[in-house]
């Protein structure tokens, strides 16, 4: 899907960067925000962001980052029918006109979120990977119609394939499918142009994204 979420490579948005970018959180709720989205969208990675991505194109540029995780937590919600949109708005009407949020603690939950988010969980080792540390690769040129992790700028580039990070779940089939997946680099000059400085890109792109160079 290419949307206004993909934005990567893409020339006239001006500097990406303001007063107060480099803070971790830049509201006084952004973190009760990620807390939310937490908890209440046990799903994967890529339906997470696949949610975000069908926000319209204005709501989404207009939006700061916990904002769009804010909306992923209520969609996710309504669609498991745990909530309706109906009572979001009403708690809203509630909170503005001064009465007292709900306040709830869980100790062991709270505790096994923290320590979920401190382990890091590796890739199982890639079962029949079609390409090697070393082969030269380009990514396809295509227009997928849903939800995909291959980035536009990339798409018709030449790279060298530098690891093989293993096994994932395919995020344009929703996790239905494994393969390989891949760290490949790109010269910036081969993306942009010979006025780009002397960097390369690095990106992790699944199999079906590459065929032989």
């Amino acid at each position: 899907m290419d949307g206004s979420h993909d934005l990567g490579g893409m020339q006239g948005f001006g500097p990406a960067t303001w007063p107060g970018a480099d803070a971790v959180m830049q509201h006084d709720w952004d973190a009760r925000a990620f807390a939310l989205a937490m908890v209440s969208a046990p799903r994967s990675t890529h339906a997470f962001r696949h949610t975000i991505e069908r926000i319209g194109n204005a709501r989404y540029l207009g939006a700061s980052y916990y904002e769009k995780w804010l909306w992923e937590a209520e969609e996710a919600l309504v669609e498991t029918g745990a909530i309706t949109h109906a009572e979001v708005d009403a708690w809203a009407e509630r909170l503005a006109a001064g009465e007292a949020p709900p306040h709830a603690e869980d100790p062991e939950r709270t505790a096994e979120l923290i320590a979920a988010l401190a382990t890091s969980q590796p890739m199982p080792e890639a079962a029949a990977p079609a390409f090697a540390v070393g082969d030269r690769v380009r990514v396809r040129r295509m227009r997928p119609a849903g939800h995909t992790r291959c980035p536009r700028y990339l798409r018709g580039a030449t790279g060298e394939i530098v690891d093989v990070r293993g096994d994932d779940g395919v995020p344009d089939v929703d996790n239905a499918e494994r393969e390989a997946v891949y760290a490949v680099r790109f010269r910036a000059r081969d993306l942009w142009g010979d006025d780009a400085e002397d960097h390369v890109v690095l990106a992790d792109l699944w199999e079906r994204y590459l065929e032989a160079a």
